[in-house]
């Protein structure tokens, strides 16, 4: 078992929902709107957290699967917004950047564990 607050992609992804939430708490998006994109967000963390106390490799990797569904789900919601012109262009380019970052370390462990 291991603490997920060490894995590097938690912390990414951790970062980025406390951002989103902290934006879109004062934002003039629907309710439903907001709690779609900071469920999607968040739960990239809480899958994370999960997998730390499986033992079964197996049950690890479908949560990192799990986890990178998760930021497909947040990119919808980001592009939504963005279409919507409920997120300005700046900031959908800052959340996309760094959900592809966290996107890319979420594949890489999935890889990581397919190799073991």
């Amino acid at each position: 078992m291991q603490n997920f607050k060490n894995l590097k992609v938690y912390g990414e992804a951790f970062s980025l929902s406390k951002e989103l939430y902290l934006f879109y708490d004062d934002n003039k998006a629907s309710l439903r709107t907001k709690e779609q994109l900071l469920s999607s967000a968040s739960s990239i963390c809480a899958n994370l957290a999960e997998m730390a106390g499986f033992e079964s490799k197996g049950q690890m990797r479908q949560k990192v699967i799990t986890c990178i569904a998760e930021a497909n789900d947040t990119e919808f919601w980001l592009n939504l917004t963005h279409e919507l012109k409920i997120l300005p262009q700046r900031e959908h380019l800052d959340f996309m950047n760094r959900l592809v970052k966290v996107r890319s370390m979420l594949f890489n462990m999935k890889k990581s564990m397919e190799e073991e």
